[in-house]
């Protein structure tokens, strides 16, 4: 027999059988209202300027396309009257990118760098001269010859094995006044050769940079002389 509930009772076993409620509050948060803004635009030159950067970071330290490319056989400095003649000779090469590209009609620009130090056993070498001079190789293909443009002219030749010859050799090259060097001490001589990638086009920069096929460039090559 079920005996009734105090109201006690069954106040709590109401509350304890009862469905609770669950509130939820939604935040929400308003549109704005101004217009979007536009990404900034990129010039041509900034374009460049990226592409530049990548290839930079992409390009190995030293392309094995440039190894050797350029070789310095012999370097002399020797007094002349009121100056220092420079004569030299270097042997150049051209790999197969860069043959093609001038039968192509691409010129290059070839500089030859010249420094010279008297040297100080306490103190860093001093600075006594610097100087270059630029060698420009072309082919044209309406005489199909190699056309090379020096400081001392304009020569044309049959094949380029010759041009590249002319190019390496330096002759009484004016380079240091006479009263420039002092008897008795000790001058540091150096001298390279470099292919001016700067001279190319812009798309062929950016291919140097990053594969290295247009890279010619000698080691510096030293040497002392004490007058």
């Amino acid at each position: 027999m079920l005996m009734p509930l105090c109201w006690r009772c069954r106040r709590n076993w109401a509350t304890a059988n009862s469905c609770q409620m669950t509130t939820t509050t939604v935040f929400t948060m308003p549109c704005s209202s101004a217009p979007g803004k536009r990404l900034p635009s990129f010039s041509a030159s900034r374009c460049f300027l990226l592409v530049l950067c990548l290839a930079l970071a992409a390009m190995p330290l030293k392309p094995a396309q440039a190894e050797d490319a350029v070789t310095v056989l012999y370097a002399t400095l020797a007094p002349s009257g009121d100056d220092w003649l420079l004569d030299a000779a270097l042997n150049v090469r051209l790999n197969k990118t860069q043959e093609e590209g001038l039968k192509k009609g691409i010129p290059l620009n070839f500089v030859t760098e010249f420094k010279l130090q008297r040297v100080r056993a306490w103190w860093f070498n001093e600075d006594v001269a610097v100087a270059s001079r630029t060698g420009r190789l072309n082919y044209s293909t309406l005489t199909r010859r190699y056309q090379l443009e020096t400081a001392e002219g304009f020569r044309a030749y049959d094949t380029l094995p010759e041009a590249l010859a002319e190019l390496g050799r330096i002759e009484n090259w004016a380079i240091v006044p006479g009263k420039s060097l002092k008897t008795g001490n000790a001058y540091k001589l150096a001298l390279r050769m470099r292919l001016d990638v700067g001279q190319l086009s812009k798309p062929l920069q950016i291919n140097a940079l990053a594969s290295g096929k247009w890279e010619v460039e000698s080691d510096w090559h030293e040497w002392e002389v004490t007058p």
